[in-house]
């Protein structure tokens, strides 16, 4: 057995002896979870659509921009050099056709008075050379082991520049490649429902590389994905 605290061999007789073993191994793994902090915690919103069905892509598109918003208050860093307010989050969606049309609406609908949004679109099917370059600059942005390394990176700085609002959100609308092998470090999270196994995927790329205990939520999941109700309107 080997967890990220300990390992242990054991060499085991019969069932019982491997049930017991184990069982000792998972009580040891608890007692060291129950000590660590809470860098991740989770908040189901509500994803009301209301009744225009032509208008559902403009409507996902407000609740995950103010979702967004609502995130940043909490969730944000100062930048050293201008006092800007700066995060770094992920708007997750199941599906590349509905992403696109997202984007698209998030575009169009703009960002609140004092409110600066640069938005990055990241998605399986773009070219791989385009892909690769949008890999290269997200891992760069998104490691965030030396805490303020990001405001010193020279794209960065120049969106910082670029626009006087006081709160920079930098947000990635991305598919479910945001989950596979990136070793990515958001502050916050949107994301529209999947398995279980993909959301805790995806949590963990919340504070993945910073230490220290989360007081708010930090990772919104709607109660619905934005596919259902387009089924729902075939029917």
């Amino acid at each position: 057995w080997f967890d990220e605290f300990s390992q242990s061999q054991t060499d085991c007789a019969d069932a019982q002896g491997f049930a017991a073993a184990h069982q000792n191994f998972a009580a040891r793994r608890c007692e060291q979870l129950a000590k660590a902090v809470v860098r991740r915690r989770y908040e189901l919103l509500a994803l009301d659509m209301g009744a225009e069905r032509e208008q559902h892509t403009a409507r996902f598109a407000e609740l995950a921009r103010d979702a967004a918003v609502q995130l940043h208050a909490q969730h944000h860093s100062d930048d050293p050099h201008s006092g800007k307010r700066v995060s770094f989050g992920l708007i997750r969606m199941a599906n590349i056709e509905q992403l696109v049309e997202v984007a698209l609406a998030l575009y169009a609908l703009g960002a609140p008075d004092g409110v600066q949004i640069h938005l990055c679109v990241y998605h399986s099917q773009f070219p791989l050379l385009i892909r690769s370059g949008i890999e290269r600059q997200l891992d760069q942005a998104l490691n965030r082991r030396q805490r303020d390394a990001v405001f010193g990176l020279p794209g960065i700085r120049q969106r910082f520049d670029a626009y006087p609002q006081a709160d920079q959100l930098f947000i990635v609308l991305g598919s479910p490649v945001t989950e596979v092998g990136r070793d990515h470090d958001y502050d916050w999270a949107v994301v529209e429902p999947s398995s279980m196994r993909s959301l805790i995927q995806l949590a963990g790329r919340i504070r993945r590389h910073r230490e220290g205990d989360c007081q708010a939520p930090n990772l919104r999941v709607f109660d619905f994905n934005l596919r259902h109700f387009r089924a729902k309107r075939r029917d």
